[in-house]
């Protein structure tokens, strides 16, 4: 886990720490070289004494190499000596050498004859001198020999008479008393260690073991006396590779020891060192840190709300900053009465904000609740800004903002007034006994707004749309009275504008309602819950069938099937409807493509579909991956898509008649200005609106609208559906008014794909026929 470093909360300490520390660092360091320096310097004295023991070891080795030959020569030239070899005489030889080990100090001396005899006691190597002594050949005279763990030294003599009969052999162990009789003769106290060569080559004895290739150089290695320098000095076997090897030792505690002092003089000059360092920063850190200090505690008495100032006592850094900050805390004040005004102030208007508008409410709901009062919530809004902010731009619309706001303060004196957001404004109504002073309220204002309102050089008119909920009928809280009211303002739009509504509980229940539709939708559309049926359109004789109207139908799986009438508003209210419709003109190009090739399929499209981006492209994919032609799709829009101008909308239908697609004018006549879309774009077809279809027998307004309608059409050549024909009646009357193809449950309600592929399979027969 790791741990954070350590927090000081103190200047004075931080200074203190930081300071100790960094020598503390440069201390160690300090340490860490001059112990490297120390090393190196014991590593090269230990080096040189070394290897001047070595060099003293390997005269003394000579040395004692002629000493022992020169002794054995007196006695290997001696007549008798000879005589006896020669002979055989085994009690003289054995006199003889027993005198001669006395002489040379040696444990054991010995002759081999020329046939590897052995006379006199060859003490652990026994009779296998012979065999040491016959491959010590040449000029040699010495060789070290190992038997076991034992390590030994033979030094021979050759007995001539003339020609050699015979080797005198000394036999010197190797064993520690002679080792500690070497180290005596060293001017260092350095251990000597007789090695033997393993198996693999690697060397070991007296508890330590070392690697085959230590070469002749000075190394570190680990002794029963500790970590040591030391240095091998391989001894030359009678034949072939050395077998054993003198190991020299120094250890590391005994070379340091001349630097002991030095070490120790360092520590506690370091500690010294230390120890005024921490009392000098801790006197430098505590005069910098007072007046710190001070301003410390004054900014946490101004983070409490106090004014806090601080004296001046300097004009160095410390007494600028302290100056910087009894400006700057002066400054804090003011700022902060306006930030609160701005937390709780619209920056528009300067009317309270939805924050405040909320507290407001939650406070005067506690005190109706207390009092037995009544409280009216009003939320209202401007009809028609949106278009006013796209046509005069924004500058405008916020300065028709301000003015509506100074409006809404002069008509509701003595009310609490705030701006939600947008051209969104509510209304809290205190102290009411009934509904009637919200109502006279809503009443007024939509009067002060019947009037145009002159902004910025511009005679504006405008509307207002106002929703009403009351405490404690409506709700009993802020937020529910203030949704409440925002469902009646909902309502109050959709009953026309210009109006006022109060809240109903059934505007609850369709609010939920329209929820539940559409997260239902997202679901539907998600997993593949909608359909398509096609209702056909048939010609005027009601003979042959012309093509079909794709319908978009919503099997629930809980509810059953859902009307459009009920999920179509909310789709384009969420806009879901741009999903919905390229769904649908994919599905009907596909399924329309399998269809004879005189049938079209007329798809609806949305004005919020058709104006959104990229609406041909579609069309485009749907024609590309179902293969149909494009004069076989007929797209149906109403007049409302013109609503938002005609510039943009008529591109689109240009670019759709250059593609190939028919393009038809739904719902004709309901509208406003019809004739002079038909002036900026020949349609292809004209559908005339069930309304009109339902009375012509009867109603003879209705056919002569008909009448017109289709005499128009023919004149700019035209086609014309009519919609919802559902008796003979109306289908004489419109065939005998020159109506081209008709629609309605008289010929067939909406059918699924099977029942579709049917019905083309018979009328192909009865046209065949």
């Amino acid at each position: 886990m790791i741990r954070a470093a350590p927090a000081f909360r103190t200047l004075r300490t931080r200074l203190t720490v930081l300071y100790a520390g960094l020598f503390t660092v440069g201390l160690i360091a300090l340490s860490v070289l001059a112990q490297v320096m120390i090393e190196r310097s014991a590593r090269s004295s230990a080096t040189d004494e070394l290897a001047t023991s070595a060099s003293v070891h390997d005269r003394l080795w000579q040395e004692r190499e002629r000493s022992l030959v020169g002794a054995a020569d007196v006695v290997a030239r001696d007549f008798g000596f000879r005589s006896a070899v020669a002979s055989s005489d085994t009690d003289t030889i054995v006199s003889a050498l027993d005198s001669l080990r006395g002489r040379a100090d040696v444990p054991f001396a010995v002759l081999v004859t020329n046939e590897g005899e052995v006379i006199g006691d060859a003490g652990a190597l026994g009779p296998t001198i012979g065999r040491f002594v016959g491959q010590i050949a040449g000029d040699r005279r010495d060789a070290v020999v190992t038997s076991g763990a034992s390590v030994f030294r033979i030094v021979t003599a050759p007995v001539l008479a003339p020609l050699e009969i015979g080797r005198i052999a000394f036999v010197v162990p190797l064993n520690t008393a002679e080792m500690r009789g070497l180290e005596k003769l060293s001017a260092i106290p350095l251990n000597a260690t007789m090695l033997t060569r393993l198996p693999s080559g690697a060397w070991r004895g007296g508890g330590v073991e070392l690697a085959a290739d230590m070469g002749r150089s000075v190394v570190h290695v680990d002794t029963p006396a500790g970590r040591s320098f030391a240095i091998v000095r391989p001894l030359a076997a009678p034949a072939g590779q050395a077998q054993a090897a003198l190991l020299l030792s120094y250890p590391m505690v005994r070379a340091m020891a001349p630097y002991r002092s030095i070490q120790l003089g360092l520590v506690a000059a370091g500690l010294l060192w230390l120890v005024l360092i921490v009392i000098g920063t801790g006197r430098l850190a505590r005069g910098i840190a007072r007046p710190i200090a001070a301003l410390d505690a004054a900014a946490r008495r101004l983070e409490e709300g106090e004014r806090a100032e601080v004296d001046v006592e300097s004009d160095d850094e410390v007494g600028r900053l302290a100056r910087s900050f009894n400006s700057m805390s002066r400054g804090i004040k003011e700022r902060e009465q306006r930030i609160t005004h701005l937390a709780f102030h619209d920056g528009l208007t300067d009317l309270p904000n939805r924050v405040f508008f909320q507290e407001s409410l939650e406070q005067a709901v506690a005190r109706a609740n207390r009092l037995g009062e009544q409280v009216g919530v009003l939320c209202l809004d401007l009809d028609g800004f949106k278009s006013i902010n796209d046509t005069l731009g924004h500058p405008v619309g916020d300065d028709l903002l301000r003015a509506v706001s100074e409006k809404l303060l002069h008509v509701a004196d003595g009310c609490m007034i705030a701006r939600l957001g947008g051209d969104e404004f509510a209304i809290v109504v205190l102290g009411s006994d009934d509904l009637d002073r919200s109502r006279r309220l809503a009443q007024a204002i939509i009067d002060a707004f019947a009037d145009p309102l002159d902004v910025a050089g511009h005679t504006i008119a405008t509307g207002s749309s106002i929703g009403i909920a009351m405490y404690p009928a409506d709700g009993t809280d802020a937020s529910v009275l203030l949704k409440n009211a925002d469902l009646a303002l909902y309502r109050a739009k959709q009953d026309g504008r210009g109006g006022f509504r109060f809240f109903e509980p059934s505007l609850d229940e369709a609010a939920r309602r329209r929820r539940q539709i559409e997260t239902d939708l997202r679901v539907a559309i998600r997993t593949g819950q909608l359909q398509l049926n096609f209702q056909p359109i048939v010609a005027s004789d009601g003979g042959s069938i012309r093509g079909f109207e794709a319908l978009l139908r919503w099997p629930h799986p809980e509810r059953g099937f859902i009307p459009p009438v009920e999920f179509i508003p909310v789709a384009e209210e969420t806009g879901l409807i741009v999903q919905l419709g390229e769904w649908v003109l994919h599905e009907a190009c596909r399924i329309a493509a399998g269809w004879p090739e005189n049938i079209r399929v007329a798809v609806n499209v949305s004005p919020l579909q058709f104006r959104s981006a990229g609406f041909s492209d579609v069309v485009l994919q749907a024609l590309a991956r179902s293969g149909l032609s494009p004069d076989r799709l007929e797209i149906e829009i109403t007049e409302s898509v013109f609503l938002d101008g005609e510039t943009g909308v008529l591109q689109i239908l240009h670019l759709l008649r250059r593609m190939g697609v028919r393009v038809a004018l739904d719902d004709f006549g309901t509208g406003y200005s019809s004739l002079s879309y038909l002036r900026s774009f020949p349609f292809d077809k004209i559908k005339i609106d069930r309304s009109f279809v339902t009375n012509i027998a009867e109603d003879s307004t209705a056919a002569a609208i008909v009448k017109a309608i289709v005499d128009l059409a023919t004149a700019l050549s035209m086609e014309t559906t009519a919609e919802g024909v559902e008796d003979r009646s109306q289908h004489a009357k419109l065939q005998a008014q020159g109506c081209s193809t008709l629609q309605g449950y008289l010929f067939s309600r909406p059918l699924d794909i099977a029942a579709v592929t049917r019905m083309l399979s018979e009328n192909t027969k009865a046209c065949a026929a």
